[in-house]
């Protein structure tokens, strides 16, 4: 290894490492005070935290193995940083698995930046609205963690549920299963799938996307109404288009979502926390697919009344409000120790405001009042 190539390895080492606590004159995290919620506990041997820690520099570097324990239970483990645009920010994002059983399961410990609690009320929004008396096909779940490596106090995480096929098969059974991460920059693209990945089957089959996108692009209104009621799984189209345009969710023009196919196509949500502008104008869809989709006249009918029974369910809206009081209650003390000075409590306060004043204010926004009045 050449010696500039040690030089930037060192430096991204130093530089998370004094992101996580440690060489920055910090005191002993070890023993920080992080209230009531989930400890997340990953210990590494030498060889492995630093493999771990060059994960920084080395996006393509497999995961390092670990033992986790959470709650009572210790696993074992794999953990690396994840994601590009936050490997530069000082506190990183990271992937983890644990075995249990014979199944490995996956999460992300997201550090929610300056949005502390919005990606975490709109997943709860997705889970929690009911439409035709049901909710969205499993989203994420989301839980408060405080994340410590090697004993040091790392800081306050929210774990996040990846999706699994055997848990998304579980809540729409089909002859099909399929799941497409979006990551294109138009749905005029072609082929599709050099650009949107494929997480499972593991193959390269990516037929159930270009016939979309075919017929997207080249059907009648007349029949692409009639796909769209074939093929769409519309009431959960319905629940994923109301909380994403009432949140004015800024970051799925042409990625952060998913698609499933179990014989009918469920959109699904991925990182959410971009958005809650009052006045963000995003409603009917804020990609080609959507706003066609929106356009089927029977689909539009049902969301706009569905957007106008959101809006003026005040006992849900106030939940959501509750919600986020507890959230910034029950994770006050992990935030307020956490070891990277400027993820404060008082910005995580003032997001909670802001969260609390979208919610109460929303409906009554000009953007809204444009649409739906």
């Amino acid at each position: 290894m050449s010696s500039k190539v040690k030089l930037i390895l060192a430096f991204f080492t130093v530089f998370l490492l004094i992101s996580c606590g440690e060489f920055g004159g910090f005191s002993d995290f070890s023993k920080a005070d992080i209230g009531s919620i989930t400890k997340v506990e990953a210990y590494f041997t030498e060889e492995n935290l630093a493999k771990f820690y060059d994960s920084v520099s080395q996006p393509e570097e497999d995961y390092a193995q670990c033992t986790v324990t959470m709650g009572k239970r210790t696993y074992q483990g794999w953990m690396k940083v994840r994601g590009y645009t936050s490997r530069g920010e000082p506190k990183k994002n990271f992937t983890l698995r644990i075995k249990v059983g014979s199944e490995k399961v996956k999460f992300a410990l997201m550090h929610e930046a300056d949005t502390w609690f919005k990606n975490r009320i709109v997943m709860y929004a997705y889970n929690n609205y009911v439409y035709k008396g049901a909710s969205l096909t499993a989203a994420p779940e989301t839980e408060p963690v405080a994340l410590f490596v090697n004993d040091k106090y790392i800081g306050y995480y929210v774990k996040v549920d990846m999706y699994e096929e055997s848990q998304l098969h579980r809540y729409k059974k089909g002859s099909i299963s399929e799941l497409f991460k979006i990551l294109i920059n138009s749905f005029d693209s072609d082929p599709l799938h050099e650009r949107t990945e494929k997480k499972f089957p593991k193959d390269k089959n990516f037929s159930t996307m270009d016939l979309l996108i075919t017929n997207l692009n080249s059907m009648s209104d007349e029949k692409w109404n009639a796909w769209v009621e074939k093929y769409i799984d519309v009431d959960d189209f319905i629940r994923y288009m109301v909380v994403h345009d009432f949140f004015g969710i800024e970051d799925t023009v042409s990625h952060n979502y998913y698609i499933y196919n179990y014989g009918k196509l469920v959109f699904l949500p991925w990182d959410h926390e971009l958005g809650m502008k009052l006045e963000y104008d995003s409603f009917f869809g804020d990609n080609k697919l959507v706003k066609r989709i929106l356009k089927v006249p029977s689909v539009r009918a049902a969301y706009i009344q569905a957007m106008e029974d959101f809006v003026a369910d005040t006992d849900f809206l106030n939940s959501l409000k509750d919600k986020v009081n507890g959230w910034y209650d029950e994770a006050y003390l992990a935030i307020k120790n956490d070891p990277v000075f400027y993820y404060s409590i008082e910005d995580a306060r003032k997001c909670r405001d802001n969260i609390i004043n979208f919610i109460d204010n929303r409906g009554n926004s000009t953007a809204y009042k444009r649409h739906f009045q």
